[in-house]
């Protein structure tokens, strides 16, 4: 009876080390370079300047007139890749010190123009009014 009692014992602790053993994934270590973590911070920069932007008065008011809401495009901008946050942000540092009128209902009607492209090119659903021409 001791034998069989060892038997189970041991075929227990046996399946209990290689559950154990299979439920853990393996961890890979790698150098990360320098050019990648400058990247990705100038990436969330460039994306709290378009927010920042965007929080505006003047902006909002303007963004409203064109029929667009606040929320919207800061979602919208959520979405932008990397390279679309750059280029407003560096639309946003053309833009005049003082912040003339003029300067912002151009940058608030190039972030409409942007919206409005990806929305026809089927990548967002920010306006109803737009019919993607993308089959889903």
């Amino acid at each position: 009876m001791t034998k069989f009692f060892h038997k189970i014992l041991i075929s227990l602790l046996a399946l209990s080390i290689i559950s154990v053993n299979t439920g853990i994934p393996a961890a890979y270590a790698a150098m990360v370079p320098t050019a990648s973590v400058i990247e990705s911070s100038q990436a969330a920069s460039n994306r709290a300047k378009v927010i920042d932007f965007l929080n505006r008065a003047e902006v909002q008011q303007e963004l409203q007139q064109q029929g667009i809401e606040a929320e919207a495009a800061k979602a919208r901008v959520a979405r932008l890749d990397d390279r679309e946050v750059a280029m407003l942000a560096g639309k946003i540092d053309t833009l005049p010190a003082g912040g003339f009128v003029g300067a912002v209902i151009g940058a608030a009607v190039f972030i409409f123009v942007v919206l409005l492209v990806t929305d026809i090119l089927g990548f967002t659903d920010v306006f109803p009014f737009v019919h993607s021409h993308v089959r889903h």
